[in-house]
């Protein structure tokens, strides 16, 4: 018999052991915690890749849930975001300070995606007619933050 890989414990350790092995166990058995499961396709009620339901000011912050702490928006209505059609098939983002980006639309499984000339696209999935959740895109992988969404609520 292999005596060095006798473990000479006293009774203490082993029960000790038993129960840290159980709670590992048991640990192991509950369920991940999972992040907040915003949507990802859009209201059916609200046409997906075109400039018109976008127009109007907008308050930006973030979505609002069951568990959720919600700090200040991130743009409220005093200093709104303005959003207008800007030709065929785009959009113009207008900040609160004046700057100004130019978005190419498309419209892809239930939602509309914004399109920069230069950066990270967005992903935007309608609520409401007065309400959108804006995802940005990783730029190295392609994949949305669907776990990080801005709320956009019409002014």
């Amino acid at each position: 018999m292999l005596d060095f890989m006798r473990i000479n414990a006293s009774p203490l350790f082993r029960i000790t052991l038993a129960i840290f092995v159980l709670a590992f166990g048991l640990i192991m058995l509950l369920p991940a915690p999972q992040a907040q499961d915003f949507p990802r396709e859009g209201n059916p009620a609200i046409d997906n890749g075109i400039a018109e339901p976008f127009s109007g000011r907008w308050w930006i912050g973030f979505p609002e849930g069951e568990g959720m702490i919600n700090g200040q928006p991130v743009v409220d209505c005093d200093a709104a975001v303005e959003l207008a059609p800007e030709g065929e098939g785009n959009l113009l983002y207008r900040s609160a300070t004046g700057s100004e980006v130019i978005f190419e639309l498309l419209e892809f499984s239930g939602r509309t995606t914004w399109l920069p000339e230069f950066g990270e696209s967005t992903i935007v999935v309608w609520i409401t007619e007065d309400e959108f959740f804006a995802y940005s895109v990783d730029l190295a992988t392609g994949r949305a933050r669907w776990d990080n969404p801005l709320a956009y609520r019409r002014c």
